[in-house]
């Protein structure tokens, strides 16, 4: 059985989205950070643990001026407006959108250079 918060903060959403990005707390795991976070959309809401390697944040935030939260979300955010193409699964990785969609590298790193992300 996973444990995910009761609650979390929504941490990304733009007027006019289908969906609402909530990271849960960061844990620091093997060379990489880890969320419970969720997705929620007019279809429902999805529950998952996302993982970010050290590496794939290196490929996102490559002079490291970005947290680690901020490229989750990003990535988070990436996999929801995606979604239609790629059955959303319990446990996700960064990596799976880099091997998944050819464009992930560009849109991850186009997000993180606004301002908000969502």
């Amino acid at each position: 059985m996973r444990w995910y918060p009761l609650a979390m903060s929504a941490d990304a959403h733009q007027p006019n989205s289908e969906y609402t990005i909530r990271l849960g707390a960061e844990r620091e795991a093997d060379q990489s950070w880890i969320w419970h976070a969720s997705i929620d959309a007019i279809e429902g809401s999805t529950l998952h643990e996302l993982r970010l390697s050290w590496a794939d944040y290196n490929i996102f935030s490559p002079d490291g001026t970005r947290t680690p939260a901020e490229v989750g979300r990003a990535v988070l955010t990436f996999f929801a407006r995606h979604r239609s193409d790629f059955p959303l699964r319990e446990r996700l990785d960064a990596a799976m959108a880099r091997m998944r969609f050819p464009t992930a590298d560009a849109e991850i790193t186009a997000m993180l250079g606004r301002t908000s992300i969502g």
